[in-house]
């Protein structure tokens, strides 16, 4: 009897966990929205712990928070995270970064679309959308990107969904595809991803040492996204973790050495995913201020 007992209770069980599933109540599986898989997951590091937070201070303990409202922001370069690419012997005016400008659904876009046709952008790389994505966007009646959409229409705008790992192949064979596009066109040069802040970031980094500009510059620059999207002030702690942090892993990514000059280290990465040395020379005359 007892054994029957245990039974018949195991059958309950079950039967009322197959019906909780039947109703609907399982686990959603992940939304498709059409976005690279990458960016869903830049968005939920948006609000991930730093890792001063695993310290007692209490300050430390805040996480990192960018909102989508334009009243948050100071300006709208500041909200777009649109800025010029400085340091080293870059030309002024050749090389910008921003978010993404060809989203049907984020609110940064149409600003940043708006500050690249202020600043005259005539070549995009786009390392967010696959190419099928960002055409579904230009065409999209939602879209609120008109000079974006011209440019692309016009064939100045290469679109490759890169995942945010410099040393993966599949970022290496996409950047290369980017970069050899950008030896065929015209600056200026609008370089985003999705926030403009770690893929975008890279490549920023990567340019700019290839035109020698200093540790200090190439920091100054990639913490401004910091600054733009968490209000952070140069100098804090979380600050100085997160450029540090993000620093180190991109001369990880194209250094041998610590000591290696990173305007050397910058070129054998551009020939490690494929470059040859006259396209290498192209992009330095391009952007370069005596080139």
């Amino acid at each position: 009897m007892k054994k029957l007992l245990l039974l018949c209770a195991a059958s309950l069980m079950l039967a009322v966990s197959e019906s909780f599933f039947a109703a609907g109540c399982a686990p959603a599986a992940p939304k498709d929205d059409g976005r690279n898989p990458h960016d869903r997951l830049l968005e939920s590091l948006r609000v991930m712990p730093t890792p001063f937070e695993k310290r007692d201070d209490a300050k430390t303990h805040e996480r990192l928070r960018a909102t989508d409202v334009r009243g948050d922001y100071d300006s709208d370069a500041v909200f777009a995270n649109f800025r010029e690419v400085r340091g080293g012997r870059l030309r002024r005016g050749s090389l910008y970064r921003s978010s993404i400008p060809s989203s049907t659904e984020r609110p940064r876009a149409p600003y940043a679309d708006r500050l690249a046709r202020e600043a005259g952008i005539r070549t995009v790389l786009n390392l967010a959308n696959s190419p099928e994505r960002l055409k579904k966007n230009m065409e999209s009646p939602a879209c609120r990107s008109p000079y974006y959409r011209m440019l692309w229409r016009g064939g100045r705008v290469i679109a490759r969904a890169l995942p945010a790992a410099p040393e993966h192949a599949t970022f290496r064979a996409g950047l290369a595809e980017e970069l050899r596009f950008m030896t065929k066109r015209p600056a200026p040069y609008l370089i985003h991803c999705a926030e403009g802040k770690d893929r975008a970031g890279f490549v920023s980094f990567l340019l700019a040492a290839l035109l020698d500009a200093s540790l200090d510059e190439l920091k100054d620059d990639y913490g401004q996204s910091f600054v733009n999207y968490y209000h952070l002030k140069r100098g804090e702690p979380r600050y100085v973790t997160h450029v540090d942090d993000g620093i180190e892993s991109f001369c990880h990514a194209i250094a041998r050495t610590p000591k290696e000059p990173l305007r050397r280290a910058a070129e054998r990465y551009l020939r490690g995913i494929g470059l040859t040395a006259a396209e290498i020379e192209t992009l330095k005359r391009r952007l370069a201020r005596d080139g």
